[in-house]
């Protein structure tokens, strides 16, 4: 008889059954085998970049994250962030990154005096202008001998605005010296990385022609339950020799085919070069009158016309061929607020803490801008978000960078980004969205494009 050690463990199918049966008990339930319920009440509480890790774990996970329940429940607790592009005109950027505080706090202050790092994890993706022809050019083999350049004043598509978690995407030609040339071409959505080509207005190739202003930006119709994109053709600026007139405003609504035109551009505004507000289902400018006076102007989308919004407390200033537009629009925690910077003693932030109502404009900030270096950085400011410890971010744009002032600590910081090169940046609000532009356009026979990662 030939002698041997003994198999340890289960032999029989019986025995290998209650063993797995024990581990089972043993381990528990696995955290993807919860409720549909419970796993959507913990993801819509995570930060945008461990949402984006889940959705990668595992198929349950990504369907449920990717449905309509999910994105709508995430989009009613969101806040807004910088969405952050870097500016290289050697190259054609398509990036953007999600600024989220650290996880283990509410703001961004660690306590020192230095600046700011900020660890750009959530990285998005935007298209191109005439994609297809840059995909070409990069998969060359072999590379052209010329040296065939991707230039980005040709290709890099300028973002507008953001609403609700969209980005409305214009040409990237800017226009001349006295005109501005934001001509629509695209709406997206950079967390789930479509999005949808806009048709060409009533008179694209005609616009090209003259030697107009063209505006655009991107809303919200509550009453219709409807996005839709303006577009505003504006008679030369008000300092110009050759007057013209012929303004027009067109309106696409999103997943239909065609635009319509709509009640004109008052003739005695001029809208500055800044982004529109969106708030309230209305997109909203500080407006420039022929003699320089400075105005608040919305269009309603619901009934699609312009509308005059009461100023703060304070005279707009006059603005002149040599002096910086230095106020800017923009919404902190759901009100209408303005950034002034002029002068050179304190940027001060005033809030309408009642839509439509000039009563309640307050005066919520007031402060040197003056870094804990020492530096004083005057000019035009553009409010991003209130953090819930408090503090107000800010974005700079003639030095293109972030700042981070926080009441309590008296402190004006510098957010450094780290994206592994040097390069100026520019940045907007934006709350971000899992809401799937299919689900924004359901029902219309319409493209839904994806962005590729290339």
């Amino acid at each position: 008889m030939k002698g041997g050690r003994k198999r340890k463990g289960p032999t029989t199918s019986e025995e290998v059954n209650e063993s797995e049966d024990e581990q089972t008990q043993n381990l528990g339930i696995s955290i993807t085998d919860l409720p549909s319920c419970i796993s959507l009440n913990i993801l819509v509480r995570l930060s945008v970049k461990r949402i984006l890790i889940c959705k990668r774990v595992c198929k349950t996970w990504r369907k449920l994250i990717s449905s309509p329940e999910f994105g709508k429940l995430h989009f009613a607790r969101g806040e807004a962030f910088p969405l952050i592009r870097p500016l290289a005109p050697s190259r054609v950027s398509r990036t953007l990154y999600l600024v989220e505080p650290p996880e283990h706090c509410s703001g961004f202050d660690m306590g020192c005096d230095r600046p700011i790092k900020m660890k750009l994890d959530t990285k998005l993706k935007i298209p191109v202008y005439d994609e297809e022809s840059v995909i070409e050019i990069v998969e060359m083999d072999p590379p052209p001998k010329s040296g065939v350049k991707l230039r980005a004043k040709d290709h890099e598509l300028k973002v507008v605005n953001s609403c609700n978690g969209l980005l409305c995407l214009c040409e990237p030609s800017a226009g001349s010296c006295f005109t501005v040339w934001r001509n629509p071409i695209a709406v997206c959505n950079p967390i789930t990385g479509e999005f949808i080509n806009l048709p060409d207005p009533i008179e694209w190739d005609e616009d090209r022609k003259r030697s107009v202003s063209i505006y655009c930006g991107l809303g919200f119709s509550p009453k219709m339950n409807q996005y839709k994109v303006i577009r505003i053709r504006e008679p030369k600026p008000f300092f110009s020799k050759e007057m013209e007139r012929g303004s027009m405003t067109e309106i696409h609504t999103l997943g239909t085919r065609s635009w319509e035109r709509v009640s004109n551009v008052p003739s005695s505004l001029y809208f500055n070069l800044g982004s529109p507000t969106y708030l309230n289902g209305s997109l909203h400018w500080i407006c420039t009158g022929e003699k320089g006076s400075k105005s608040i102007a919305s269009f309603n989308f619901d009934i699609e016309k312009f509308q005059s919004v009461p100023p703060p407390p304070f005279k707009l200033y006059k603005i002149d061929r040599d002096m910086k537009d230095e106020m800017v629009l923009g919404v902190l925690r759901g009100c209408l607020c303005i950034c002034d910077g002029s002068g050179f003693e304190k940027l001060k932030i005033w809030v309408m803490k009642e839509y439509g109502v000039q009563k309640s404009w307050s005066k919520e900030f007031c402060f040197i801008t003056q870094t804990n270096e020492g530096r004083w950085i005057y000019g035009k400011y553009d409010p991003i978000c209130f953090l819930r410890n408090g503090a107000i971010m800010l974005f700079h744009s003639l030095s293109g960078a972030l700042f981070y002032h926080d009441p309590k600590k008296h402190g004006f910081k510098f957010l450094k980004p780290q994206y592994g090169y040097k390069s100026e940046i520019e940045a907007i609000a934006h709350i971000p969205s899992f809401i799937s532009l299919k689900d924004v356009v359901k029902g219309h026979n319409m493209a839904v494009l994806p962005t590729k990662s290339r």
